[in-house]
């Protein structure tokens, strides 16, 4: 895969060869959704929950962020075909551009106007 990133160096500086870890994700919630035998009012509103995770005064549900150094939320506005194989996502995170090519295969899950957190870590 080939990832063009346009992110902030003053809060996450990296050298030339530094390794790092890079995620994308849905949602920063941990594992997934609670089984349920039925829908009420009580599991929409625990699903509801679920969707809050992180809050800047603190009172969300901590999630992937905390694992990860930098956190970015975007949306994914533009999405080439490209060859029959290879394909390129590009994401907007507030005016910071992604750009991520590489095989349909690995991008199945990337839906255009999906929102989008890229998370990193070194």
């Amino acid at each position: 895969m080939d990832l063009t990133l346009d992110y902030n160096v003053e809060l996450f500086p990296l050298v030339k060869d530094q390794s790092f870890a890079l995620a994308l994700a849905s949602s920063l919630a941990r594992g997934g959704a609670p089984g349920s035998s039925g829908t009420d009012g009580a599991q929409e509103e625990a699903d509801d929950k679920e969707r809050d995770v992180w809050r800047p005064d603190g009172k969300g549900r901590r999630g992937l962020e905390d694992d990860y150094e930098y956190v970015m939320y975007g949306k994914v506005y533009k999405f080439d075909g490209g060859t029959a194989e290879i394909v390129t996502a590009y994401a907007s995170f507030g005016g910071l551009l992604m750009s991520l090519t590489g095989s349909f295969r690995h991008m199945t899950s990337i839906v255009l106007g999906d929102p989008v957190y890229l998370l990193m870590r070194k």
